[in-house]
Order: structure tokens, then C-alpha cells, then sequence
């Protein structure tokens, strides 16, 4: 119970901390927002890993020019029920990320740089840098 407390503590401590970094609440919505369909496909079975979205440190060599200045430039999923991971599963963790390049230039604009997705108790997981997502170069025009 008592880390149940601490764990929302945490939480709403982030909150702040994002509202305060990023001067709205768009951050908080989003993440809101993902860590609702997770639940939700996790409940319904769509998948099999329960996953919760928070911002933590971003890693500094995948630092772009929109990165918050707040060392909270990570975009974070912690694959919650984490016994007997695979790397396939942080591959299709991942995908739902990353299979929208429009969706990660929005979170890059707001201020994330990093992709991690990790298991709740493991030490493995996956950092992967938004800016080579978003392949900023395929929109460039060339002479």
C-alpha cells in the first residue's frame, strides 16, 4: 500500500514538473491519453503486456533542437507484467510509436528526443532517438 501511495506521488509529481516544463497541459494529455488505450488493450487482450507511459531522462546524444530543457525529454513505456520479455516485445511495444511518423514530429515538438521502452524489473530495454524516426531529411528539398 505504501508504495502504491508513493507510485501516485510520483505520478502527480511528474505532472507538475511536465505543466511547469512546457507551460500547458499538452504533455500530460497525451500521456494521460496513451497509458488509457494501453489499459484498455491490455483489458480487452489486443495485447499481452501492460504498459504505463511516463517522461523521464531523455538520453543527450539524441538531443534535437525542440528538446526540453528539463532532462525530461524521455518518452517512456514500462512494460508492467515484464516476466519472460523478448525483444519482440519491445519491437511491437515500440511500434505503436513509431509507425507514425506524424505522431512523433508532435511529441518531438513537444520536447521529446527519446523513445525508451523497458520492462518494469528488467535492465534490458530499447532507447531509440525520435529524430531518426521522423527522417527530418525525407522532407528536405534538395537542389
Amino acid at each position: 500500500m505504501a508504495s502504491n501511495i508513493f507510485e501516485r506521488l510520483t505520478r502527480l509529481l511528474n505532472r507538475v514538473v511536465d505543466i511547469v516544463s512546457q507551460g500547458n497541459l499538452q504533455r500530460v494529455r497525451i500521456i494521460t491519453e496513451f497509458n488509457r488505450v494501453f489499459k484498455e488493450a491490455y483489458f480487452t487482450s489486443e495485447i499481452d503486456r501492460l504498459c504505463r507511459v511516463t517522461t523521464s531522462p531523455g538520453k543527450a546524444e539524441f538531443r534535437h533542437e525542440l528538446s526540453s530543457f528539463y532532462l525530461r525529454s524521455g518518452f517512456k513505456i514500462t512494460i508492467e507484467n515484464d516476466n519472460s520479455l523478448t525483444e519482440n516485445d519491445f519491437m511491437q511495444i515500440s511500434s505503436y510509436v513509431i509507425e507514425s511518423t506524424a505522431f512523433v514530429r508532435q511529441i518531438m515538438a513537444m520536447g521529446y528526443d527519446t523513445l525508451i521502452v523497458k520492462g518494469k524489473n528488467s535492465t534490458y530495454g530499447l532507447q531509440i532517438p525520435l529524430k531518426d524516426i521522423a527522417n527530418f531529411n525525407s522532407y528536405m528539398i534538395n537542389n
